[in-house]
């Protein structure tokens, strides 16, 4: 390869050295920068491109956030709705946009009437609802048609549904889950599967069998179409009574039916066949899951799944003295760089070495020790200093 070419010298003198500016004086320097330049330039009202799209002011919004700018945050979306022409979906897009909640309420109350429906109130409920205040969502909700001129739709029932299963109010959930599914409350809107997978969802984490069952019972009585998440809840629901493999059955159904499964579908399959202690039909739904392609024109990317199964399944897999598996997904997890448990990496360094691979046993060692940093570190070297790498040496456990 041919060498850079030097820069050339300024004319008309030698070539110039870099100084250091001397250190001002302790009271001469000036204080913290108020603003960083990029929260400033996202917050400028004469941003011409930005006030133009919806897109650049969601971005804008949540990297101002992001800087710990919050109030900027809000300024730039009061901007926006009072900029933008009125309109229920780009208020519901803005509340949901507002860093707290307080910023939401005032946004709301001072929007134009034209721009209050179902959709931007179940928003503002959904703040409310993030940021944990329950109570607050509870009363806006019921003074929503007097105070704020919208009566609570389905989108807006949801969000209470929601909220009264988070705060394991099941009973008043159930209840108004009853009061949607029957004609005679005019005030109610009907129940959709929304409805019905938001208290799936929670009957399945109480341990409710009699109320899971009544549920999917109605969903089918009442002709509504399963979803993902109601198929999610209900692998979830195998998962947790040890009987993953009719959780794996629904795979089929939900291809015959053309519902896409997501990274939920097999994060609770793979899990819970891990639990059960078959690492083999673990990995089989695990491959299932990499040549699962999705349908949104990126036929390169298979369904996701979350770091915290590979390690499980990981830790299953060295149990079972499955290496060759475990090795592959052990690097999978270094590749996101998610270090699997300790003892489960001395767990397959162990199993290669006395299988006769101890180049990469040393190899895994090797990638642990970079990837993981501090304390851990420390507690790892600890670990590695005692194993042995070499075939025929004794194992490192007494």
């Amino acid at each position: 390869f041919a060498s850079p070419r030097p820069r050339p010298r300024p004319r008309g003198g030698p070539r110039l050295h870099h100084r250091s500016p001397a250190r001002r004086p302790r009271g001469d320097r000036p204080g913290p920068r108020p603003l960083p330049r990029r929260a400033s330039a996202l917050s400028s009202p004469n941003y011409h491109r930005l006030h133009t799209s919806r897109d650049l002011f969601s971005l804008a919004a949540s990297r101002l956030d992001r800087l710990h700018r919050p109030d900027l945050a809000a300024s730039l979306l009061d901007q926006l709705l009072a900029s933008a022409p009125v309109s229920p979906g780009l208020l519901a897009r803005a509340l949901s946009l507002f860093p707290g909640p307080d910023d939401a309420v005032r946004a709301f109350s001072s929007s134009a009437p034209a721009a209050r429906s179902d959709v931007s109130l179940s928003a503002l409920l959904s703040a409310l609802l993030r940021a944990g205040r329950i109570d607050d969502l509870k009363s806006t909700f019921k003074s929503a048609e007097s105070s704020l001129g919208v009566a609570p739709g389905r989108a807006s029932h949801n969000v209470l549904l929601h909220a009264l299963v988070k705060s394991s109010e099941l009973p008043a959930a159930r209840k108004l889950l009853n009061e949607m599914a029957k004609k005679k409350f005019k005030h109610r809107p009907p129940a959709d599967i929304i409805s019905y997978n938001t208290l799936l969802a929670g009957f399945s984490e109480q341990d409710d069998a009699e109320e899971f069952e009544k549920l999917l019972k109605e969903i089918n009585e009442n002709k509504l179409e399963p979803n993902v998440v109601t198929y999610n809840c209900r692998m979830r629901w195998f998962a947790r009574k040890g009987e993953t493999f009719k959780g794996e059955e629904l795979l089929d159904v939900m291809e015959s039916k053309g519902v896409l499964p997501n990274y939920v579908t097999y994060n609770a399959l793979v899990q819970g066949y891990c639990k059960e202690g078959n690492a083999g039909a673990a990995m089989r739904v695990f491959k299932r899951m990499k040549v699962m392609k999705r349908r949104e024109g990126r036929s390169d990317l298979g369904v996701s799944v979350h770091s915290q199964t590979y390690v499980l399944l990981f830790k299953s897999l060295v149990e079972k003295e499955r290496l060759d598996d475990a090795l592959w997904l052990c690097n999978s997890c270094f590749a996101m760089k998610a270090a699997p448990s300790f003892e489960a990496v001395k767990g397959l360094v162990e199993g290669l070495v006395k299988g006769g691979r101890s180049a990469e046993a040393k190899g895994v060692v090797a990638k642990m020790s970079f990837l993981v940093k501090g304390d851990a570190k420390v507690a790892w070297e600890k670990i590695a200093g005692e194993l042995s790498l070499e075939e025929g040496a004794p194992s490192s456990d007494p």
